[in-house]
């Protein structure tokens, strides 16, 4: 196999692994280092970064001792989430490409926005918003934890509307007429803490990608703020960027 250096003689391999990895039954054994090396003329460090990659992504399993092995699929699907031209929704997005999307809903309770939330949606501090935390899930795979805030003087009815199934920013268009015109994000790595690492099943402490976003309506008013917790396993963000 010919390949190029450094990043992506790394990615070239992995790929090509791939595409052997998903035609064997799970439980097959991976060749030895050695082998692999030899065969895709690379070395050892190159090797690892690619098998670690696959077991980092579910492909595959290490057994101390034993090997390196194929698992059952369970991540092999990738949904990915688009922040480019218009501003839709995640439900909406979704649906609009064949995937179900359904939610957990953890936590609705109307609270202080307190100073980080108040300054998002342009509020006081003690103004109250409603929390929505929620548990996202595309064609039955948890996908990340997102909490909202929404003001509640201007959507109130979101405090017990039930969102297991639905937009939200559908059923804010549909409610209170309100189009979206502008998502402003921040992305970041971050620690999982105990609350989310026990939600997305997940090590205390590892390493997740965290999306903050305030949207806001065509007259540049804020809807909502919220902060999207990703697991590593399957999902996917997607940024275009247009002049």
């Amino acid at each position: 196999m010919r390949t190029m250096s450094g990043t992506s003689k790394y990615v070239a391999v992995r790929e090509h692994l791939l595409s052997r990895i998903v035609k064997l039954a799970p439980g097959t054994r991976l060749a030895p280092e050695p082998v692999l090396c030899e065969e895709y003329g690379v070395s050892r460090i190159t090797l690892r970064h690619a098998v670690d990659g696959l077991i980092a992504d579910g492909h595959l399993v290490r057994e101390q001792g034993r090997g390196t092995f194929v698992t059952e699929p369970q991540f092999r699907t990738h949904y990915r989430e688009r922040f480019a031209d218009d501003v839709k929704g995640f439900y909406v997005q979704q649906t609009e490409e064949g995937f179900t999307v359904t939610s957990q809903v953890l936590r609705q309770r109307v609270v202080l926005a307190g100073e980080t939330v108040a300054g998002q949606l342009d509020l006081s501090s003690a103004d109250q918003v409603v929390e929505l935390l929620r548990l996202r899930f595309v064609n039955g795979s948890l996908h990340h934890l997102v909490t909202t805030f929404l003001p509640f003087d201007r959507f109130p009815a979101t405090e017990t509307r039930d969102f297991t199934d639905g937009s939200l920013f559908e059923f804010l268009r549909s409610e209170y007429q309100v189009t979206l015109g502008r998502n402003d994000l921040l992305v970041s790595i971050a620690a999982a803490d105990s609350v989310t690492a026990d939600a997305l099943m997940l090590d205390p402490g590892e390493k997740l990608l965290r999306v903050a976003s305030t949207v806001f309506d065509h007259d540049d008013r804020a809807v909502a703020y919220g902060i999207s917790d990703f697991t590593p396993q399957n999902s996917e963000l997607f940024f275009g960027l247009h002049s």
